[in-house]
């Protein structure tokens, strides 16, 4: 199953984590409710397991200034086709590693 956010979920996403500390405490403790909050119909279709919903876990989600400041670069990543196999940097690094 691919995985691509359309662009209108995009924007709501990140707009969200740049701004809405409700959002974002969701977003942290179940990504999947957080999207179909915002209207993904396949994150709202429990009956899909496999794909990205093996996988998408958030352990540390990065500031809200930190997502503001790189919200062209972060929806430029999401937009990508590429976004179906990448991971997305909306985690912040741990010191003395590199941000993915």
């Amino acid at each position: 199953m691919a995985f691509q956010l359309p662009e209108p979920i995009i924007d709501a996403l990140l707009d969200k984590l740049g701004n809405d500390d409700a959002f974002r405490l969701l977003f942290a403790a179940d990504p999947r409710v957080a999207l179909a909050g915002l209207g993904f119909e396949a994150a709202a279709d429990a009956s899909i397991r496999r794909g990205i919903w093996n996988c998408l876990a958030v352990t540390e989600l990065a500031s809200k200034d930190a997502i503001r400041a790189t919200h062209a670069l972060l929806r430029q990543e999401l937009v990508a086709q590429r976004a179906a196999q990448m991971p997305i940097s909306l985690q912040v690094a741990r010191p003395g590693k590199k941000a993915a």
